[in-house]
């Protein structure tokens, strides 16, 4: 079953955030049947509604899910997905790259996926004016399994590309990206704080890793609002 990340009462609405790993199995919307899918996703979450993805191409591009009233793998291109609805799932697939879930106090709701490039084109900043679009204030911020520095190895120009980068070192001792960190710190300079970050996705093998272990699958991350009664 898949992991709690988050869970928060928020204007009477209950947030819930979750990631699947490999035992739920791969859910990229291009490996399989939409039917097997759906069969996935219901049994990963089974108390929510199918989920609302994009096909993610690592830009900043934004897609509202309240504008399709049909069920399909992924709604269009985008990398950040919004929702207003209650009960309406919104998920982010990866392996490796970030997923991140922005919550606003009044009901906006924004799953976004956040590779190298996606960060350096400004997906973070997308990501929170979705969020805030309508007025609200993002008031919950959950990263989802990602990987660390300990496993990202990364080049000196690509980091200058990433404006905000935070450096680190790999296990090895090797330049790395630290990516729950730059995330961190774009949130910050927008006066939001990460509430939860996952585990690193190249050391932790109960979630897929295409860095370190070459892996097609994707696991993904997933929120959606409960009302309270």
């Amino acid at each position: 079953m898949p992991h709690p990340l988050f869970d928060a009462d928020i204007g009477g609405r209950a947030l819930r955030v979750v990631a699947t790993d490999r035992g739920d199995g791969d859910v990229h919307p291009l490996n399989m049947s939409p039917r097997a899918l759906a069969a996935r996703q219901s049994a990963a979450t089974p108390t929510c509604q199918a989920w609302s993805m994009a096909d993610q191409v690592h830009g900043v591009e934004v897609l509202d899910a309240d504008e399709h009233d049909h069920w399909a793998p992924t709604l269009g291109t985008a990398d950040v997905v919004v929702t207003r609805a209650p009960g309406a799932p919104v998920a982010v697939w990866a392996a490796d790259c970030a997923p991140l879930v922005l919550a606003a106090d009044d009901g906006t709701l924004v799953a976004a996926h956040a590779g190298w490039c996606g960060l350096a084109a400004g997906v973070v900043d997308a990501a929170v004016s979705a969020a805030t679009l309508e007025g609200g204030t993002v008031v919950a911020a959950a990263l989802g399994p990602v990987i660390h520095p300990c496993c990202y190895e990364f080049g000196s120009d690509d980091l200058d590309r990433i404006e905000g980068a935070v450096e680190a070192r790999t296990s090895g001792g090797r330049l790395a990206l630290d990516v729950p960190a730059t995330i961190s710190l774009l949130l910050a300079r927008r006066g939001i704080a990460l509430d939860v970050t996952g585990r690193c996705t190249g050391c932790d093998e109960r979630w897929f890793s295409h860095r370190v272990r070459a892996e097609p699958a994707r696991h993904a991350v997933v929120a959606w609002w409960d009302v309270i009664s």
